[in-house]
């Protein structure tokens, strides 16, 4: 018997989550904030969303190695 075909996620989908935004040593001014905060809110949005999708190809390619339809 043929072991099954594993495939692969794209590598898109398992690249490393962006680090949080270095706020250094100095004090920072609210605009300096804001603009960290939106940035890391924009990577944290990147990873969850890139997580999920690789969650959901585990899962998919699970099914059909088990012979099960659908999610």
């Amino acid at each position: 018997m043929k072991p099954p075909q594993i495939a692969r996620p794209d590598s898109a989908l398992l690249k490393a989550c962006a680090r949080p935004a270095d706020l250094g040593t100095e004090p920072l001014t609210q605009e300096q904030v804001e603009d960290l905060w939106i940035t890391d809110r924009e990577a944290l949005l990147a990873c969850y969303r890139r997580h999920l999708a690789l969650r959901n190809f585990i899962i998919d390619r699970d099914n059909a190695l088990r012979g099960e339809g659908g999610k």
